[in-house]
């Protein structure tokens, strides 16, 4: 009798049954006494019904499949809005830090301090950034290198500058790739620094141009800051930095395994390259 009141018990005894309905027909069949229609007739009824318990077990089975995927399906759902809300929640939390930062720049006359809380800010400013894209993204671990670009250049040069009047931006995409999280965040961290360097240094709070391309080919990825401001020192050495931004470029480079370059004609242009084959995309 079956009395499991589960799919899995129902199953094994299905199985069971159908074992031992093959057993009862090869004995039959074994034994001389029984006429040969008897033993035709007995055979074609016991086949029929282990063929009748052998699509049962085959439903079950299927059915036993279909609850366990659209369990796990409904597992994953569960997880992705668990994580949009955590980005969600640390973008919200990193926000509360900018603001804080902000008080801080309107409390202080220090220029030299207000320059450093800005520089933070906009650090800060450029993860948010990340986790924000994340919390609203349909995948909710790699990112849209190009519309992060995007969207975090013009934060920055209204971060850093003073009157963004006086600045002319372009930025220009050619290519599209898919990084995962902790390959975007140094992206954006680098190119945090490198146009705080251009604001700051290039152009000197002058009026000028700013220009950012990212170019993406199969999975190679180039990232290039130029402007029209200052031309970069002849003997600055990228690799022994003095400056602190450029210490935190040269440290976010080797994570993420690139190469730094500069170019000083016509204008001052820095390049990272790296090779994204390997970053989730």
């Amino acid at each position: 009798m079956i009395s499991s009141t589960n799919n899995g018990g129902f199953a094994q005894q299905v199985e069971a049954i159908r074992q031992r309905l093959a057993s009862i027909r090869d004995r039959l069949l074994a034994q001389s006494t029984v006429g040969a229609p008897v033993q035709d007739e007995i055979r074609q009824e016991l086949q029929s019904a282990i063929e009748v318990l052998q699509t049962a077990q085959t439903v079950i089975e299927q059915a036993e499949l279909s609850s366990t995927i659209e369990q796990l399906r409904a597992t994953v759902r569960e997880k992705e809005l668990l994580l949009r809300e955590i980005h969600h929640r640390i973008k919200n939390n990193l926000q509360v830090v900018t603001s804080l930062l902000d008080l801080q720049v309107v409390r202080t006359q220090d220029t030299n301090v207000q320059a450093l809380l800005r520089s933070n800010q906009s650090r800060i400013n450029s993860i948010a950034l990340v986790h924000d894209r994340l919390s609203q993204a349909s995948n909710t671990s790699t990112i849209r290198l190009g519309e992060y670009v995007q969207s975090l250049v013009p934060m920055l040069v209204q971060t850093y500058t003073i009157e963004p009047n006086q600045i002319t931006l372009r930025t220009a995409i050619s290519g599209e790739i898919e990084l995962i999280s902790n390959r975007v965040v140094p992206v954006g961290l680098i190119l945090n620094e490198l146009i705080s360097n251009a604001l700051r240094h290039g152009l000197g709070n002058r009026r000028g141009e700013i220009a950012v391309l990212l170019r993406v080919q199969n999975s190679q990825v180039a990232l290039t800051v130029s402007d029209t401001g200052n031309c970069f020192p002849a003997n600055f050495d990228l690799s022994a930095p003095q400056s602190l931004g450029f210490q935190i470029i040269n440290s976010l480079v080797q994570q993420l395994d690139a190469s730094l370059g500069v170019d000083r004609t016509p204008r001052t242009a820095i390049t990272i390259q790296f090779d994204a084959a390997d970053s989730g995309s």
